[in-house]
């Protein structure tokens, strides 16, 4: 699973890499990994409006819808499962209705 990191120390490195600092310096001084640095500072810039792509806003809201989906599809086959079940199970009345009888 990956490490996570304080939202205020992320804002505090990302505002480092769009100021231009190299991220081989920063990666040494906090211990994140270069990968995830340049991934940030991919990010940051797409945030920024200097590179294309889709803004952190933006990725949030469909991460947040995505999950969203997931979870309903989830309780959506739950509920499937349990008519079938229901149907399968399902009892049968005698013939002749009630099963009173007529005299």
């Amino acid at each position: 699973m990956p490490k996570s990191f304080p939202l205020s120390m992320r804002r505090q490195v990302c505002a480092r890499l769009r100021a231009g600092e190299p991220v081989a310096q920063i990666a040494e001084e906090t211990g994140i990994s270069p990968a995830t640095l340049f991934r940030w500072k991919a990010q940051v810039l797409v945030d920024a409006g200097v590179r294309e792509g889709i803004p952190s806003v933006e990725a949030d809201e469909l991460a947040s819808a995505k999950k969203r989906i997931a979870a309903l599809e989830a309780e959506l086959k739950l509920t499937r499962d349990a008519c079938e079940l229901f149907n399968a199970q399902a009892v049968v009345s005698p013939k002749g209705g009630s099963g009173s009888s007529k005299g």
